[in-house]
């Protein structure tokens, strides 16, 4: 029992000491270690004295005003728009351009098979996924996306796709259909 007494003695210390701590920071309550002893009252506190303002030209009321922000959204794209945008093709304009049947199919389904380089200009030949084989020359309208045959050189074949983008501006894009595309042998 006298290690119980003895703990028990010393957890009401602890409790005892552990009030008299927080009533000693306590301003407002009369006690143990407040400043108010008994029966005295505190003397109230004079507001603190604030110096008149004097009207001056800069400070009056209708020009302290904020000034709105405006936002001015010129060469700057457009936050609600995706970062991924689908480019919309630009038709040719003030040409007619018949749809051909090579129209039908993206780029990258046609495969270029052969080509046939002379004085008057370069030829191909391009086929299909399906195995049809089509002669495309320069100025010959290729693709989905209105692609104009730029140049046909001895290995590649280069078609130009004009497109707008995000912002609305249009752009051109050159894409090169290879003979032999990297990784394929060349034939003897």
């Amino acid at each position: 029992m006298g290690r119980e007494g003895g703990a028990k003695n010393f957890l009401t210390l602890l409790i005892v000491i552990g009030i008299a701590l927080s009533m000693g920071g306590c301003d407002q309550l009369p006690g143990l270690g407040g400043k108010k002893g008994r029966g005295q009252k505190a003397a109230p506190k004079a507001p603190p004295k604030v110096a008149p303002r004097k009207a001056t030209p800069a400070s009056t009321p209708a020009q302290e005003v904020e000034r709105d922000y405006v936002y001015d959204p010129t060469g700057k794209r457009d936050p609600f728009q995706p970062f991924i945008a689908t480019k919309t093709p630009v038709k040719p304009s003030g040409e007619e351009v018949p749809i051909t049947p090579l129209q039908k199919y993206d780029l990258s389904q046609l495969k270029l098979v052969a080509i046939l380089v002379g004085k008057g200009g370069g030829r191909a030949m391009v086929e299909d996924s399906e195995g049809k084989g089509y002669i495309i020359e320069k100025g010959v309208y290729v693709g989905r996306n209105f692609g104009k045959v730029k140049t046909v050189l001895k290995d590649r074949v280069i078609i130009e796709e004009r497109y707008k983008d995000y912002m609305g501006k249009v752009r051109e894009k050159e894409i090169v259909l290879q003979l032999h595309p990297p990784g394929e042998e060349k034939r003897p």
